[in-house]
């Protein structure tokens, strides 16, 4: 358990799931520090090159989520200069 990261590592092969829909709750949503993977994971999910909407995409990640992570920090940088005003 990480401590105040809300994070754990806990391999699902352990869990006794009941039915699809609780072994669903346990999938990855996205990647992270994927640049110093071990093997390669083609499963249309976004890959950071460190943790999540604070780094970069990498060139492996589904189009929809790159176009998204654009549009998130342009209304961003425009909130901003919104605000610097």
């Amino acid at each position: 358990m990480d401590e105040g990261r809300n994070m754990i590592l806990l391999f699902p092969t352990l869990i006794d799931f009941k039915n699809a829909e609780d072994r669903k709750n346990f999938e990855p949503s996205c990647h992270m520090f994927y640049t110093r993977r071990v093997l390669d994971i083609n499963d249309g999910k976004p890959k950071w090159t460190g943790i999540n909407e604070s780094s970069d995409l990498i060139a492996d990640t589904p189009q929809d989520a790159i176009n998204e992570l654009k549009r998130k920090r342009q209304d961003e940088e425009q909130e901003k200069s919104k605000d610097q005003k």
